[in-house]
């Protein structure tokens, strides 16, 4: 029988396998929105939108399209940065959710596209058509956010608003949309909207006031601790933002310092949300032998393979042609499906060579055996740095968005100065959950010693499973990603 230790260790492992759940995405610019919903006398019209982006983003995509706030209101400079930023995003739906009668509202095209600068900050300004009369109206919602969680979308709930004719007989309620969750703990608020017809009852309507956003209790501890991380990163880029732009007039001054240290620290805070290795680094060191030494080795190796990669895009990028998000965008379309692929060939391997190992009776160890507390042997290392460079090799676009700003403020130096300070800091993260693997793993195992049945069970089956999470993370992210859209 297990020991009660086993049977409270065991859960744990897979919770920790659970937990970092397979994501690829996350964020690395950050909006606010606004609503208006647009009445015509009948019913909803329209409904608009206004985006709000982040210091940092606001400057680096200025850099990249080659603008200046007076150039941005130009008639040159709104074609410039519709067709260079924001027509792409109808390829995303404008990250407008539409609800009607239980079913999805297409997204089309959208109108009156305005890019302006408010308080220093990039916003956006455009109507998405609806055309819905009051009669067909049954349980209508909408809500703006990004499924892939490359940008973080934030509904301001104090700017949304009604207008037009009959906009005394319309009224909404924010509630946290719980069947539209993404990455596990991302709940969007959702705007739902009613509106009655002319004569048509006498029943109070629903405000935004009525309805708290978020219904006290509801969010898990998980949703509490990302919901701060948000929050956190979202000052940070301020802070870098701040920082970056008094580099150029002092460039070994105490902003320089302070860039490189708040992108230390961003980098941090970034890992801690999803995808970054984590789900692979813990799938490896659980299903295999490992030290602190290698799951360090492992934790820097990704996030530096993966920041790297996007140096290296951005500079062919640039030097191809004349653009580094756009460019980072394309190597990220064409390396990801690669990168996954070679994910799930890695763990497959991984997980035959356990099935071998098991077959043949020479995979397990004696009970009281255990692997130097050093580096790890030669082979295990090769293979360690393998499996980084498949699981990094796809770039990172929030290193992409430093670099272009730091192009923009003729700082490049700077720019990869700091894109080597948040992949440090991004290692650390990394190398936390790696190492919290190989501590669960040694420690279920000598737990299970002194009984060589229960010992040989635990092994294999985490062996096994480790290899198995790793082919089925890679074939996931694989099958998600544009190669099948």
């Amino acid at each position: 029988m297990m020991r009660a230790p086993i049977r409270i260790l065991l859960p744990a492992l897979l919770a920790l396998l659970l937990w970092a759940a397979p994501a690829h995405a996350h964020p690395h610019v950050y909006v606010d929105v606004s609503l208006t919903f647009e009445l015509d006398g009948t019913g909803l019209a329209a409904l608009c939108e206004d985006w709000l982006f982040d210091d940092l983003f606001t400057n680096a995509i200025l850099a990249e399209l080659g603008l200046d706030p007076a150039a941005l209101a130009t008639p040159e400079g709104q074609a410039a940065i519709k067709a260079g930023a924001f027509d792409n995003l109808a390829n995303f739906g404008y990250f407008t959710f539409l609800e009607n009668g239980g079913g999805r509202l297409p997204v089309g095209q959208v109108r009156d596209f305005r890019a302006s600068l408010r308080e220093g900050r990039l916003a956006y300004a455009f109507t998405v058509p609806v055309h819905l009369s009051s009669a067909e109206m049954r349980g209508f919602r909408a809500a703006v956010f990004d499924r892939e969680y490359y940008t973080d979308m934030l509904l301001l709930e104090d700017r949304i608003a009604i207008a037009g004719p009959g906009a005394e007989r319309a009224g909404f309620s924010i509630r946290p949309a719980k069947d539209r969750t993404y990455w596990q703990f991302i709940v969007p608020q959702a705007v739902h909207l009613s509106v009655r017809g002319p004569g048509g009852g006498t029943s109070p309507l629903l405000t935004g006031g009525e309805e708290p956003a978020v219904p006290a209790g509801t969010l898990s501890l998980l949703e509490r601790a990302m919901n701060l991380v948000r929050q956190a990163q979202k000052a940070l880029t301020l802070k870098l933002n701040g920082f970056g732009l008094g580099i150029r007039s002092a460039p070994l001054g105490p902003a320089l310092w302070w860039f490189l240290a708040f992108s230390f620290l961003y980098g941090i805070v970034h890992a801690v949300g999803p995808g970054h290795g984590k789900a692979v680094v813990c799938s490896y060191f659980l299903s295999r032998p490992g030290s602190f030494f290698s799951g360090a080795l492992m934790g820097n190796a990704i996030t530096f393979v993966h920041m790297s990669s996007a140096a290296v895009a951005v500079a062919l990028a640039y030097a191809l042609f004349s653009t580094g998000m756009g460019g980072v965008t394309e190597a990220s379309l064409a390396l990801q499906p690669v990168s996954y692929a070679l994910v799930a060939l890695v763990g497959l391997f991984l997980l035959l060579n356990t099935a071998r190992g098991l077959w043949r009776g020479g995979l397990l160890a004696e009970p009281g055996c255990s692997a130097p507390a050093g580096a790890a042997a030669p082979e295990s290392l090769r293979q360690i740095l393998l499996v980084s460079l498949v699981t990094g090799l796809a770039p990172c676009p929030g290193a992409a968005v430093i670099l272009a700003f730091a192009v923009g403020q003729q700082i490049l130096w700077a720019g990869l100065l700091a894109v080597v300070a948040m992949a440090a800091g991004m290692g650390v993260t990394t190398t936390l959950f790696a190492w919290g693997a190989v501590a669960a793993r040694s420690a279920t195992l000598r737990l299970s010693s002194a009984n060589r049945r229960v010992f040989n069970w635990l092994y294999g089956a985490l062996a096994l499973c480790g290899g198995l999470a790793i082919t089925l993370i890679g074939t996931a992210l694989f099958m998600s990603s544009s190669v099948w859209h």
